[in-house]
């Protein structure tokens, strides 16, 4: 086995992994959209559900981050997939926890600070890669840099909807590019 086959097999299943965690976000998202804001602290039925699809969404994204990264072939976009994928991490961390505990617990701030700002930091760092390497259409690029404010701050407005579009658009770019290429 090629080094280039090793990378476009990790290109692959990161792309699989941004797909599904596209679908998870766009069902999360549709779900949000049509539920009525509960400011209740305590997690009713269908936060849990919500809270189940968004570790997952998070979790799948994590590969998918660093795929894209490996893909865009900077440093830029390296260090931007790893800051990524580590708010993800964070989040999905966060984000079970309170799940399982049927409320945030107190230090969840705490973390969910630096893993939101990690998030977008990596996030726009890697757009910017991906824009200037050209490894995804440059729309596509700008959009990859804006799926963490649509995931966060338009959540209660279904913004996980269209995060989902985005990472499902760039799962499967990944995965054509990356059989394209082993094809030729």
């Amino acid at each position: 086995m090629t080094a280039t086959t090793t990378i476009n097999r990790t290109v692959a299943y990161a792309g699989w992994a941004g797909l599904a965690g596209g679908v998870t976000s766009a069902v999360a998202g549709a779900i949000q959209t049509v539920r009525a804001e509960n400011f209740d602290p305590v997690v009713d039925r269908t936060e849990h559900v919500l809270l189940t699809m968004i570790a997952l969404t998070l979790v799948l994204w994590i590969p998918a981050y660093l795929g894209l990264g490996r893909r865009a072939g900077t440093r830029t976009g390296r260090i931007g997939a790893g800051l990524a994928a580590f708010g993800c991490g964070l989040l999905a961390f966060g984000t079970t926890s309170t799940n399982l505990h049927d409320r945030d617990y107190s230090w969840f701030s705490v973390v969910a600070v630096p893993a939101n700002a990690s998030w977008l930091i990596g996030s726009i760092m890697l757009a910017v890669a991906c824009f200037r390497t050209r490894a995804l259409p440059r729309w596509l690029a700008v959009a990859t840099g804006l799926v963490m404010p649509l995931s966060i701050v338009l959540s209660q407005a279904g913004g996980n909807l269209l995060a989902g579009a985005i990472w499902g658009a760039v799962g499967w770019l990944l995965i054509v590019n990356a059989r394209t290429s082993k094809a030729a």
